[in-house]
């Protein structure tokens, strides 16, 4: 399973991976929320959407940009999960309650856990790549 998901990590473009979380986050935000009706559902899909394909692309960016950094071993590890899960967590809180969202901590538990784990490994995966072309 973890083999299969390296390959994915290497086969699709950040840009893949960011349409197929849009399509996933979105459709959940706005599935959780449909108890209050179908514009506030659509709302809530919306932003989620948005959210996630815009956070995707974000936190592989920061990522990349911490763990390029020359420092020595693990600040820039550290700086690129710190940063990147702070963009994970206060940007949809942010948009949902901005929008009004009701259920917005249900809204963002999947993407943020999901989000978490992408973030992790996709650190730890570029971090172990560019520790082996070092050496």
């Amino acid at each position: 399973m973890l083999k299969l998901y390296r390959q994915g990590l290497q086969s699709l473009s950040p840009w893949q991976i960011s349409l197929l979380a849009a399509v996933i986050y979105g459709s959940w935000a706005g599935w959780v929320n449909s108890d209050h009706g179908s514009m506030v559902a659509l709302r809530a899909g919306l932003v989620q959407a948005s959210y996630a394909f815009v956070s995707t692309a974000l936190v592989t960016y920061i990522a990349r940009y911490f763990l390029l950094k020359p420092w020595s071993s693990p600040w820039p590890l550290a700086a690129a999960l710190g940063v990147g899960w702070s963009c994970l967590l206060a940007i949809p809180l942010s948009l949902h309650h901005w929008q009004n969202t009701p259920d917005i901590f249900e809204a963002i538990a999947p993407g943020l856990a999901i989000g978490t784990l992408y973030l992790y490994s996709y650190c730890h995966y570029f971090d172990g790549n560019r520790a082996e072309g070092a050496s």
